[in-house]
């Protein structure tokens, strides 16, 4: 975990749901304001369930308080978002879809869509939510419900943007005039992330998601589309498809039993656009008509977007713990990601089996080495589940028997740290390098007592500064070296300090 999501998380998204599974690559500024038809910043009036005939969707009804961007045909128009409860009672979980509620002023990168709605541009990517943040007021994307995948896309500095002086720069832009971006400004002090590992994902109203098929033997069977991921083919997309089924059927102290039930014509399947009694994985977003937005192989943007259907009527026990029952799940790839799966299968198999994590009712992971972490490897890893991904298909589709080995000691260090103290700043000061390290992680303690990586630094490296920290205000630090291929070389003392008044 970097420094920033440590040290910035806000109120408003540390309530957040915590499903996500809307794999992403980061996008600039610059690239989603040209793609936009409209920005706008708007006032949520109104939130009501989409339309009864489609797919479970989430209307917001918003009053247009200022259009940076385009045209917005009046005052109030109504945005759609995908996934909800349809007033039958059947949900969709849509994994990173932005949530508003009455009175939310959020800045929304829109695009027009064929009914007269507005849908908003690459999702949870062109939602910014605001935030007073002592007289300025802060725009802030919630990507805590979306897995982040290396690539082309683009690199934004650190911090927040002042929402006046953003708003000035996407009119600017609008208008065809570069400027530089004077709008980013440091991350205020929050509060601390709820740290977790295996979680669930939950309902609109707060309970989790599960399929019930398993605990009598029984299976839920997978189609993929003909058509295969664009840059790999069709033969390479169902051997790595079903490469990411069996990892989650593998754990003998669960039941899951993922299957793979053959392939379904080219560009058909409802996807994520209504209940069709199949789960399937699409390619290509057929019609254009799931994922908002088109995949930009310099810009970046959505990769795939996933979730299950389930019955939000009715609960059903599982070792004491209500659920809703998972009645179908999709997967859609986006239109245009050719480029960024083209000779990486095992980036494809490992998003895939991400995506199917979440299809089962797992939410985001704590633990870098996870398969369901909020960030991909994409290191040719594929798909490989980690221990914690063990423990949550023991506890969640089997007896809870799985116990993960502990972690070994690290090894005997003489690695020496010292601080030095300002009112929002350390100076972490450091001797005795074991040889042969490569990287050192400045690791802090949050409070639950584990330590979370701040920031890693070259191993050549003699110092580091930590800032953003709070006035008068107690922390706990540490250095870790690693070695090339990851492993602990050895850990310093702990430091703990008071910053000054």
């Amino acid at each position: 975990m970097t420094k920033a999501r440590w040290m910035g998380i806000f109120l408003f998204l540390a309530g957040a749901m915590i499903a996500s599974a809307t794999s992403y690559v980061a996008m600039a500024d610059g690239d989603l304001t040209d793609q936009a038809a409209a920005v706008a910043r708007v006032k949520i009036v109104g939130v009501d369930p989409g339309p009864a005939s489609g797919a479970p969707a989430t209307d917001y009804l918003v009053e247009v308080e200022r259009v940076d961007k385009g045209y917005l045909p009046g005052s109030t128009v109504t945005v759609r978002v995908p996934g909800g409860e349809r007033a039958d009672g059947l949900g969709l979980k849509i994994f990173g879809a932005p949530e508003f509620e009455v009175g939310d002023e959020p800045l929304l990168f829109l695009e027009a869509a064929p009914d007269g709605s507005f849908r908003i541009l690459h999702l949870m990517l062109g939602a910014f939510h605001t935030l007073r943040s002592g007289a300025a007021v802060i725009a802030v994307q919630d990507l805590s419900g979306a897995h982040r995948v290396g690539g082309a896309g683009g690199a934004e500095p650190s911090g927040v943007r002042d929402l006046e002086r953003f708003e000035t720069w996407v009119g600017y832009r609008a208008l065809g005039l570069r400027r530089a971006p004077d709008y980013w400004r440091a991350t205020p002090a929050g509060l601390d992330e709820i740290r977790e590992k295996f979680a669930q994902i939950k309902g609109p109203d707060g309970l989790p998601i599960r399929w019930f098929k398993f605990d009598n033997g029984g299976s839920a069977a997978w189609k993929v589309d003909a058509a295969g991921q664009p840059g790999v083919g069709q033969a390479i997309s169902v051997q790595h498809f079903q490469a990411a089924l069996q990892a989650w059927n593998a754990d003998p102290t669960s039941k899951i039993n993922y299957t793979y039930a053959g392939l379904i014509a080219a560009g058909s399947g409802s996807g994520l656009r209504g209940t069709d009694g199949a789960n399937a994985i699409l390619f290509n977003d057929p019609k254009n008509a799931n994922v908002p937005g088109t995949y930009d192989c310099r810009a970046g943007g959505v990769l795939a977007m996933g979730g299950p259907y389930f019955d939000a009527t009715s609960t059903r026990s599982y070792r004491g713990q209500p659920y809703h029952e998972a009645i179908e799940a999709d997967i859609v790839f986006q239109d245009g990601t050719d480029c960024f799966f083209a000779n990486n299968p095992s980036g494809l198999e490992e998003v895939m089996a991400h995506e199917l994590g979440h299809t089962l009712g797992f939410a985001h992971s704590t633990d870098p080495d996870a398969l369901m972490w909020a960030y991909a490897h994409n290191d040719g890893r594929g798909a490989r589940l980690s221990d914690d991904e063990r423990t949550a298909a023991s506890q969640m589709y089997g007896d809870g028997s799985f116990q993960p080995p502990p972690p070994p000691p690290p090894p005997a260090s003489n690695l020496k740290l010292t601080a030095k103290v300002s009112r929002t700043q350390a100076q972490l000061l450091w001797a005795n390098v074991p040889p042969g390290a490569v990287k050192l992680q400045v690791e802090g303690q949050d409070s639950g007592g584990s330590f979370v990586v701040l920031e890693s630094v070259p191993g050549a490296m003699k110092k580091a500064v930590v800032s953003g920290l709070r006035p008068n205000q107690s922390y706990v630090m540490r250095v870790e070296a690693m070695a090339s291929d990851g492993t602990a070389m050895g850990l310093s003392n702990v430091v703990q300090f008071r910053t000054r008044k």
